[in-house]
């Protein structure tokens, strides 16, 4: 009777693998997250206000990419110790890519600007963050921080 009890709970668990096995595939579910390269800017690189920030990624995909997003900001925590004001410095872009590709290259030249409404901008560390999707929805983040000083 134990042997009878033993041998049915295995056959019943190799069914029940063997199910959730196929299931799996049958779905074809996307679950993989695309890749980011960021060749450009290197983490820690110093820019200047009135400058071009040059950013390159790399983007790829086990089925195909849908979009990406590029977003600047500062850093910092809020605080300002200089006489007068100063706006902190944020940019966003966003692009869909068509056609579904498994690797795309965004290659971008973003203009940084000396100031906003007449003000001088913050200086100091800026985060710079991608935004990945693909086409089943997955998404990936990658962020580097680099420094932004007045021009010499």
């Amino acid at each position: 009777m134990k042997n009878t009890i033993k041998i049915s709970m295995i056959i019943i668990a190799g069914t029940l693998g063997i199910i959730s096995c196929s299931s799996d595939d049958d779905n074809g579910l996307d679950t993989q997250k695309p890749v980011i390269v960021l060749n450009e800017p290197q983490n820690d690189a110093e820019l200047h206000f009135g400058e071009i920030m040059h950013l390159n990624a790399e983007f790829s995909d086990n089925v195909g990419l849908a979009s990406y997003k590029i977003e600047i900001h500062s850093a910092g925590d809020g605080h300002i110790h200089k006489n007068g004001e100063e706006e902190e410095w944020f940019y966003a872009e966003s692009h869909p890519i068509t056609g579904s590709p498994q690797n795309y290259t965004a290659d971008k030249e973003i203009p940084i600007p000396l100031e906003i409404n007449g003000e001088p901008i913050h200086e100091g560390h800026y985060h710079v963050g991608i935004y990945l999707v693909d086409t089943s929805g997955n998404e990936q983040q990658l962020f580097t921080e680099v420094e932004i000083h007045a021009p010499h």
